[in-house]
């Protein structure tokens, strides 16, 4: 005989959240790794506009004028990535949270599967046992 677990679907459905739960971690994660990008590739624009500046010594007010609209518009691009940033990494913990909620409720029904496997296997060992002690009874009655 053979082992049915009887709340297959439902192991099989939290699997499933599982899983979806790990692909949107994974989504989210990404989308913070690409944030951290941008912001590192803007401070490093930031940092060429400073070198650019520093190089030569005497510029005109046109020139200055124009290092510091580039360097404000570099620091707006940092504020609202940073912004995005700290909106992503908040998804991420949330995600994070509920992946470890999945994962729990999955090893949950995995654990209770594998008990009742246990328990069905005892009880067919048992009853195993049980018919091998009435066949050996019945072969003692039968010599007698």
């Amino acid at each position: 005989m053979k082992f049915n677990f009887s709340f297959q679907k439902v192991l099989d459905f939290k699997e499933n959240e599982k899983e979806i739960a790990h692909q949107e971690y994974g989504t989210v994660k990404l989308q913070q790794t690409q944030i951290e990008e941008q912001i590192e590739g803007l401070e490093m624009v930031k940092d060429e506009i400073f070198n650019q500046y520093n190089q030569v010594h005497r510029k005109t007010v046109w020139e200055i004028l124009e290092v510091q609209q580039e360097i404000e518009h570099v620091n707006l691009k940092m504020k609202q990535l940073e912004n995005q940033s700290q909106i992503i990494h908040k998804k991420v913990e949330e995600k994070h949270q509920l992946l470890i909620e999945k994962s729990q409720e999955a090893k949950m029904w995995n654990q209770w599967k594998a008990k009742s496997k246990e328990a069905f296997q005892k009880q067919m060992d048992r009853k195993e046992q049980a018919m091998l002690d009435e066949m050996a009874i019945l072969r003692y009655s039968r010599r007698i």
